[in-house]
């Protein structure tokens, strides 16, 4: 055998995936303190995921562990970008005491200690058994015994071991939940994907509590599983033909309009607006939903891109805007120097004036060109008169505002 062949056949080594996988975290610069890059140092992947081979474990990607009967995911091993990026939003200092929201593997609460420490302590929750099973065994195999694991609703916390300095919730939020208030230290911090629009566009925000409100510090782009339990909201989805879907606020009156958009041709408009993927573009559909009426989000897969049935850009979330039967969406195309041109494509019986619409809203962001968004949680029932300034989201627990 050569020495290539035996480089070829050798087993996997869980040290040198492990290293690789904090190479790709600081590609992406999602690791940016040298407290998250021990803790990915530290934490064994693949003891948390048994039955998983360890070139999946340490893969970037997320890791499925659980679905539904329908094949829906319920629980899983997140994205290790999302992972450091909100690890990174947390700040989790020696001796804090942290609770996480959604157990999953057991793997972000295993990094957890490892950034509290010794004098700190982490509480895990979910309110799925097996789940909860499964991240404890997991943590006892990979060395993390003193991690308290609750099988239980996370919208309720855990009001035995609050306050807490840090909490974070590790599945997609449409409510920011009134013990999550009750149990945060004043000054401390929650980290939560938050469904900002009935599209569940999510951005997983870093509230600073300031105990009559909480203002974001940072807000990423992010995808979770949605949370279950108490506060669970069901998205709503619209097909429009094969391998092409329409993410929409459920209860929209031009459903069946909609339905037949695609088969009206395709109108296209090319703005002159230049973009690349290193400049801080990242929030163009939030900033489309918050200043934009009909806002929905288009999803198409391989076969309907390849056969030229709809090709939304990727960057934004297949960002779209609506208006009766007739849709709107973001387009994009490469062009020399590493930039791309943003377009609009449209169907429906008004595309033309929706396209010039589109193209118009994509020439005033241009024109701002706004980065992060300052975002303000006040409870329920605080007065318009004491509400920050910024376009209004209103959720059951919580009146937000979104500021550009």
């Amino acid at each position: 055998m050569t020495t290539s062949d035996s480089i070829q056949t050798a087993a996997p080594d869980p040290e040198h995936l492990r290293v690789a996988l904090i190479d790709t975290l600081h590609r992406f610069h999602m690791i940016r303190s040298p407290q998250v890059e021990a803790a990915f140092r530290a934490v064994p992947r693949h003891l948390f995921l048994p039955g998983v081979d360890l070139d999946t474990a340490y893969a970037s990607q997320v890791v499925v562990t659980k679905r539904t009967a329908g094949g829906s995911a319920v629980s899983s091993a997140s994205h290790p970008l999302v992972v450091a990026s909100m690890l990174e939003q947390l700040d989790v200092q020696p001796g804090h005491r942290v609770l996480e929201i959604g157990a999953g593997t057991g793997i972000n609460a295993a990094l957890l200690q490892e950034l509290t420490g010794p004098t700190g302590h982490v509480t895990t929750i979910d309110i799925d058994i097996d789940v909860t099973e499964g991240a404890r065994a997991g943590l006892a195999a990979a060395g993390y015994p003193q991690v308290e694991v609750i099988c239980g609703d996370g919208a309720d916390g855990h009001a035995p071991g609050a306050p807490y300095d840090r909490i974070i919730v590790t599945a997609g939020a449409w409510d920011l939940a009134p013990a999550w208030w009750r149990q945060l230290a004043a000054g401390g911090r929650l980290v939560v994907p938050l469904r900002l629009h009935g599209s569940d566009l999510t951005r997983s925000i870093a509230f600073d509590n300031q105990i009559d409100r909480m203002v974001s510090a940072s807000a990423h782009v992010c995808g979770f599983v949605p949370l279950l339990g108490s506060t669970a909201h069901a998205g709503h989805s619209l097909s429009l033909a094969d391998d092409v879907t329409l993410r929409l606020p459920a209860g929209s009156p031009d459903e069946e309009a909609l339905g037949l958009a695609l088969t009206s041709p395709a109108h296209e408009r090319w703005t002159g607006i230049l973009v690349s993927d290193e400049q801080p573009i990242e929030h163009l559909d939030l900033w489309l939903a918050t200043t934009s009426g009909g806002f929905v989000r288009l999803f198409a897969g391989p076969h309907a891109r390849e056969n030229g049935v709809a090709d939304p850009a990727r960057r934004w979330a297949g960002a779209a805007i609506h208006t009766g039967g007739t849709l709107a969406y973001i387009t994009r195309r490469e062009v020399d120097g590493g930039k791309a041109e943003l377009g609009v494509t449209a169907h429906g019986p008004d595309s033309q004036r929706l396209a010039g619409q589109l193209a118009e809203h994509l020439h005033v962001w241009d024109h701002q060109r706004p980065t992060a968004p300052l975002i303000t949680a006040h409870p329920a029932g605080t007065p318009d008169d004491q509400l920050s300034p910024g376009h209004r989201i209103e959720r059951p627990s919580a009146r937000l505002t979104l500021a550009w």
